[in-house]
């Protein structure tokens, strides 16, 4: 725990999230939170990270029930004892950490985790952010549980909304999501809102230049969609995608990369069948939770990206094509419309017709265009999205909370 503070210390940042890095058998969210702190500690911040060792069907067992700082961020893992995310010794932890705490910045809603984290910094009357990663988008909200009982619950913990900082949000399309709860009166509507998107570290592929084609033996157009194998990505819209850019192109393949929730295999199956049905076995690869150097090497080598999914409040893999000089096809359930405006990829209708018709577009840039368009990507990421621009704007967000407790 740390000692007393002082306006010359550094700001004193406690997150308290369900699950954290290395468990990233739970997508993108996971992975953006570890590159905010290891920013945040970049910058001078003093960060603690309260968690559980949660890793999907897994646990963290080497890590859990204990501090661990090699990872760059000081991190409690504590042991689940119940269901999928509820540590009892995190309450402890939490007790421990919050006098010192100059903010709470909570990760996730729907958990137990993220409850203790919440109620913890509001009995003790800490300056809070909560980040809901997308679960109040409506897409979210109508899964699982339901959009009804989800709001009967939001109702019940109004008395921690009325005190809470600010929310952090990552898309507008998040942000307009909430606003709506707002307007009809699910959530406090006086509690402010920042949008500040996810981001990378910058990195040395950033500034490589576009791989040349080789002109003797060219590689067949290569898909890649990217993430959890689960129905909100809406992977068969891909498959059918694949199946109508084949009729012009029949050498296109596609390479589904992601881990399978237990809870999920039904998907899987379903996916499967249709893959079957449409005759494109031999053209889909299902290579399963992949590392990270075989994801930068399946991007860099890619076509494009396809992101297809019902719901988006941010997606970090597209921020992870473009560094890797990469387009990206997002369809318009995503919050990705600056695709065109910048030119580095299209924002399309979630027809197979429109990936397809787009897919075709890129396929047909001369090398020279295909390497311009590399270079736009990568520049990109590079001056919009890297963390430690990223991260001041969300420091100056929790200075502005703290001023008004």
């Amino acid at each position: 725990m740390l000692g007393p503070h002082d306006s010359r210390s550094p700001l004193r940042v406690l997150h308290v999230v369900p699950s954290f890095y290395p468990a990233l058998g739970y997508g993108g969210p996971i992975h953006a939170l570890y590159e905010l702190c290891l920013a945040q500690v970049a910058a001078g911040r003093s960060v603690r990270v309260l968690t559980s060792d949660a890793n999907g069907p897994s646990r963290l067992r080497e890590l859990s029930g204990r501090w661990v700082s090699e990872l760059g961020v000081p991190t409690f893992y504590a042991p689940v004892r119940l269901g999928e995310d509820l540590a009892p010794a995190l309450l402890t932890q939490l007790w421990r950490e919050l006098p010192s705490a100059d903010l709470v910045h909570v990760s996730g809603l729907w958990s137990g985790t993220s409850l203790l984290g919440l109620i913890g910094a509001t009995l003790t009357g800490k300056p809070t952010v909560l980040t809901p990663h997308g679960s109040l988008m409506p897409w979210a909200l109508a899964a699982g549980a339901g959009r009804r009982r989800k709001l009967t619950v939001l109702r019940t913990l109004w008395p921690l909304f009325t005190r809470l900082g600010g929310w952090h949000v990552s898309s507008s399309q998040e942000e307009a999501g909430l606003r709506q709860l707002m307007q009809h009166g699910h959530l406090p509507s006086h509690t402010p809102i920042v949008q500040i998107e996810n981001g990378l570290r910058p990195h040395a592929a950033m500034t490589m230049p576009a791989p040349k084609p080789d002109p003797i033996s060219p590689r067949p157009p290569q898909l890649v969609v990217l993430g959890r194998i689960v129905p909100i990505k809406r992977i068969e819209l891909a498959v059918s995608a694949l199946h109508a850019l084949r009729k012009t192109v029949p050498t296109a393949r596609l390479t589904i990369a992601g881990p399978v929730p237990p809870s999920e295999q039904a998907y899987l199956d379903t996916l499967r069948a249709q893959i079957d049905q449409l005759g494109l076995s031999a053209a889909i690869d299902f290579p399963g939770l992949i590392g990270p150097d075989h994801k930068a090497k399946l991007l860099a080598e890619a076509t494009a990206l396809w992101l297809t999914s019902h719901m988006e409040s941010f997606g970090i893999v597209v921020l992870e094509a473009l560094a890797a000089g990469t387009p990206v096809i997002a369809v318009s359930s995503t919050p990705w419309q600056l695709l065109d405006a910048q030119r580095v990829g299209h924002f399309v209708e979630a027809t197979p017709e429109a990936i397809a018709s787009a897919t075709l577009r890129l396929c047909q840039l001369s090398d020279a265009e295909q390497a311009e368009l590399s270079v736009r990507c990568q520049q990109l990421v590079a001056d919009r999205y890297t963390w430690p621009v990223l991260e001041t704007k969300l420091f100056a967000f929790y200075q502005a909370i703290r001023s008004r407790k």
